[in-house]
């Protein structure tokens, strides 16, 4: 599994994503990036297929400056280890080339997956996000080193 920024030919994969009922409940409708705004959206590979999408995303959570991490899976992906890998890799991609400070996660109160995928990160319980979530923090002087082998 590896990531390669998101393009043009992504168009099925997002909207593919955006009709399954577990990225819709969670997620939402993917956010469009604009030049105030920019995201950092990378393709999830499987050898040549994309079976996801995960980067970050201007939040308007706590005082909307900070990026929000953001996994989805197309559902034959899931449940193969592929959501951590690649919420690390885009972890790793925060901290070193774009040189974040920290990244937060707003995670859906019945999404306990996310919640686990969090906790493994290395992000630490923040409190209330929008509406029905909490926010999860990772600062980059707070980075814990993880294995190769995941």
């Amino acid at each position: 599994m590896n990531l390669r920024p998101l393009d043009q030919s992504d168009d099925e994969l997002l909207s593919s994503l955006e009709q399954q009922d577990d990225v819709w409940e969670f997620v939402g409708t993917l956010p469009l990036p604009d030049e105030e705004h920019p995201h950092h959206l990378f393709a999830i590979m499987e050898g040549q297929a994309s079976v996801g999408v995960a980067g970050l995303v201007r939040s308007q959570a706590l005082d909307g400056s900070d990026f929000e991490l953001l996994c989805a899976l197309r559902s034959e992906a899931q449940g193969r280890g592929f959501a951590k890998q690649a919420c690390q890799l885009v972890m790793t991609w925060a901290f070193d080339t774009a040189k974040l400070e920290r990244v937060i996660a707003c995670i859906g109160d019945g999404n306990d997956g996310a919640r686990a995928i969090a906790t493994k990160l290395g992000m630490t319980e923040a409190g209330s996000g929008p509406p029905g979530t909490t926010v999860y923090i990772k600062d980059r002087g707070k980075r814990k080193r993880v294995s190769k082998q995941g």
